[in-house]
């Protein structure tokens, strides 16, 4: 097993140093200004940190829970990109952090052992069935409940109707992805080479792995937190990247490039998680809309499973909050209810994570944007058997180091089941954690 990790500040400040927020002779002129506030007229202030849409997202709720709440003022902060260095900065140190922070999902791991964050289990474990598995355990630390999730990104397939419709294809037809490899080879003949089906960039193979290997059942870490990256699911998530790839209906876009395919016929269809809806209806004449539609993410065989994640964020207490009760009661308005989650949802795009805030009417309205399909509901649909994986503390190493190497896999044309086993060796190594028994790998399965 791992060896004793070294004193939580230690590594805390360690970490927000390495992100270059601050040098550390600033760091002592810093934090005492982040001090508690006062609290006029005897009511408690609620000092909540978020970032961009997010952040924007929970200040629309703060008028109808200060109204059920008289007793509670929140304020919510607009961060940027150093939130959460600051937000390590003020656990490690003991004073600064907010009462309540935004983590991405990914990154909540990292901070759930630490033993600076208030233990939600007594106040959050009557909400444990509201959340699909993935989510919920991305929030627990042997088995205590340090987070409540936010808001998930649900994957599906974004398409353009009008290249569909001059190529004769049927999106009820994809069913599964080698169905989707096909249709993408029939438009890029029809259509002279003119046309991929997907844009799949080098930077994007992380991201895009992530999607299969959850789809998939797979996982870099087991519920041991032992290392399963060459697991039978991994080899086959990565398999279909390559296939992908080799049958040559990718094309590789970023950045500008990619907003700017999004009128025009260069690309066909956009693998991605819902939250993506947002860029194609922000960089799309609004004139057009009804030219978009969307279908069910493609299953690896017929009868799987059709969704996968990508993205979501969960609300935490720091342990030094001298309101954590009151933070609490904001982030269970919020995470817990049918009203907050919708909410934050049709303005601002939040998709929930609160399992009976899908059962709500807006989730079957039409969308004209998508010729009035109901696209609300299909991403609703099965994310309670998404398979969770186990973000352990070192999901961000494990990540960075797949971040790193997959664009080398790609373009060496390395082995896939001798590059997942030379990654674990390596994230191994770096980490101080052991490789599952052999019987969990695709060599050992008969």
């Amino acid at each position: 097993m791992a060896n004793p990790s070294p004193p939580l500040s230690s590594t805390l400040i360690k970490i927000a140093l390495a992100a270059g927020v601050v040098g550390m002779g600033a760091l002592i002129t810093w934090l005492p200004s982040w001090g508690a506030q006062d609290k006029p007229d005897g009511r408690s202030i609620v000092e909540v940190w978020g970032w961009n849409i997010a952040a924007e997202s929970l200040d629309l709720l703060v008028p109808e829970f200060e109204r059920e709440n008289p007793g509670i003022d929140v304020r919510v902060v607009r961060s940027g990109a150093n939130l959460q260095s600051r937000f390590l900065l003020g656990m490690a140190a003991g004073v600064g952090a907010p009462d309540v922070g935004q983590m991405q999902e990914r990154e909540a791991p990292k901070f759930t052992p630490s033993g600076r964050l208030m233990d939600l289990t007594d106040l959050a474990s009557a909400h444990a069935d509201d959340f699909a598995e993935a989510f919920w355990k991305s929030c627990l630390y042997e088995g205590r409940v340090y987070a409540l999730p936010w808001d998930m990104g649900p994957c599906a397939v974004f398409y353009k109707r009008w290249i569909f419709e001059q190529y004769g294809v049927d999106p009820e037809s994809i069913e599964t992805w080698d169905d989707f490899i096909e249709v993408g080879l029939h438009i890029r003949e029809a259509s002279n080479g003119r046309t991929a089906m997907m844009p799949l960039a080098l930077s994007g193979l992380p991201d895009f792995f992530q999607i299969l290997m959850q789809q998939n059942g797979g996982g870099i870490f087991n519920q041991e937190g032992e290392i399963i990256l060459y697991s039978r699911e991994n080899v086959e998530a990565l398999e279909l990247v390559r296939k992908l790839v080799d049958s040559g209906i990718t094309t590789s876009l970023i950045g500008p490039e990619l907003l700017a395919s999004f009128d025009g016929d260069s690309v066909a269809s956009y693998p991605n998680a819902v939250w993506f809806m947002n860029q194609i209806k922000d960089n799309f004449p609004p004139q057009r809309e009804g030219e978009w539609g969307v279908f069910r993410l493609p299953a690896f065989t017929p009868g799987g499973l059709r969704t996968s994640n990508l993205g979501g964020s969960v609300l935490l207490i720091p342990e030094q909050s001298e309101v954590g009760l009151e933070a609490w009661r904001f982030i269970e308005f919020a995470n817990a209810t049918v009203e907050g989650q919708v909410t934050q949802y049709r303005e601002r795009g939040l998709f929930p994570a609160y399992l009976p805030a899908l059962e709500h009417p807006y989730f079957d309205e039409p969308d004209p944007f998508f010729a009035g399909q109901q696209v609300h509901r299909l991403f609703a649909t099965d994310l309670e058997h998404i398979p969770p994986m186990n973000r352990t503390r070192d999901w961000n190493e494990a990540e960075r180091m797949l971040q790193q190497t997959l664009s080398g896999w790609l373009t060496r044309r390395l082995d896939n089941e001798t590059y997942l086993r030379n990654l674990a060796d390596a994230l191994s190594r770096k980490i101080n954690r052991p490789i599952a028994p052999a019987t969990e790998h695709t060599a050992d399965r008969s």
